[in-house]
Formats: C-alpha cells, sequence, structure tokens
C-alpha cells in the first residue's frame, strides 16, 4: 500500500513539475518576444513616422502644385512628389523585412538564418533611400522659392549657397547618426536571438 502511495505522489509531483516548466517556457518566450520587439521598435517607430513626414509632404506639394508657375518647377514638384511617394513605400519595406524575420515561434536556426537574410535587404533598403534622399533635398530647395514665396533672399546666391551646402552638411551627419543608430539596434537583436538559441 504504502508503495501505491508514493508512486501516486510521485507521479503528480513529476505531472506538476512539467505543468511549472512548461508555464516557465511560456513566460520565457513571451519576455523573448516582448524584448525583440521592443529592439525592433527602435527601428520602426523612427520609420513610421518617417513616412508619414513623406506622406505629408508629398500632399502639401500636391495641394499647393499651383504655385509652382514654370513648366521646369512643376516638373521638378512632380519629382519630388514621387521621391517622397517611392521613400516612404522603401521605408515601409524595409522595416516590413525586419519585422518578418522576428517570428521567434519557428526553431532559432531558422528564425537567425532569416534575420541575417532580412538584415542584408533591410541595410540596401535604407542605403537606396539614403541616396534618394540627396536628390529629394535638391527638390525640396528648388521648391522652397516657389513654395514659401521669392523674396530677396531666396532670389540671392548666397540663400542657394547656404541652403545646399548647409542641407547635405545636415544631411551627411544625420544620415551616419541614423545608419550608426540602427546597425547598433540590429546588433542588440541578433545577440538577443543568439541568446536565445543557447
Amino acid at each position: 500500500m504504502e508503495l501505491d502511495d508514493i508512486k501516486k505522489t510521485w507521479d503528480e509531483m513529476s505531472i506538476q513539475v512539467k505543468e511549472k516548466q512548461n508555464l516557465n517556457l511560456k513566460i520565457f518566450d513571451n519576455m523573448s518576444k516582448r524584448k525583440f520587439h521592443s529592439h525592433l521598435n527602435k527601428i520602426i517607430v523612427p520609420e513610421i513616422l518617417g513616412s508619414a513626414v513623406c506622406i505629408g509632404s508629398a500632399v502639401f506639394i500636391g495641394f499647393n502644385f499651383y504655385r509652382l508657375d514654370t513648366i521646369s518647377f512643376q516638373i521638378v514638384g512632380v519629382l519630388a512628389i514621387l521621391l517622397f511617394v517611392i521613400i516612404c513605400v522603401l521605408s515601409l519595406m524595409s522595416i516590413q523585412h525586419l519585422y518578418k524575420a522576428g517570428d521567434i515561434n519557428k526553431p532559432y536556426a531558422d528564425t537567425l538564418k532569416k534575420f541575417a537574410i532580412e538584415k542584408i535587404k533591410f541595410c540596401k533598403l535604407q542605403k537606396l533611400n539614403l541616396t534618394l534622399s540627396y536628390l529629394l533635398l535638391v527638390t525640396v530647395i528648388l521648391l522652397l522659392t516657389r513654395l514659401f514665396g521669392r523674396n530677396e533672399i531666396t532670389d540671392s546666391k548666397y540663400f542657394w549657397i547656404f541652403s545646399f551646402s548647409i542641407g547635405y552638411i545636415f544631411l551627411v551627419f544625420f544620415s551616419k547618426f541614423v545608419y550608426k543608430s540602427y546597425n547598433k539596434t540590429i546588433r542588440e537583436t541578433e545577440n538577443l536571438l543568439n541568446e536565445l538559441s543557447n
């Protein structure tokens, strides 16, 4: 009789231990998902905000298109709208690639491999976005004189010299800052995935 009681108690205890282990694994998986997505949100949120600014700028140019009084300025206006839309689409595509890679319900080896592939796609799309940003800067500076009115300042040669040089200097430093920040976040996310696989 005692042997049966011990066996029954042993079975009950082993069931409780397994349930507790499963619960701990679920809690760990949920915490891992939250950590992973919070790392990615450091990239996703600024990209979504930037996309909203791009769409808003394209709409602003569209509503004020009547101010572009010459054919050359109208061509620049259309080019600016196209660039804003293309940059927005590329930005959303790049974050979609990173977000797709974050399915940590799959085996870790598959998740790491997928993340590495999607990270490369993300970097390529971001470099293309950066290149288009330089062209966009030119179109925006050209449109400033028509969208916000001509005056002594915008008709001066110094306006063109300072606006292009300051714009490009700002874009170079800003793009380096963003690139560094994104790389750091991607490295941290990749390290988190590596930790989870151990």
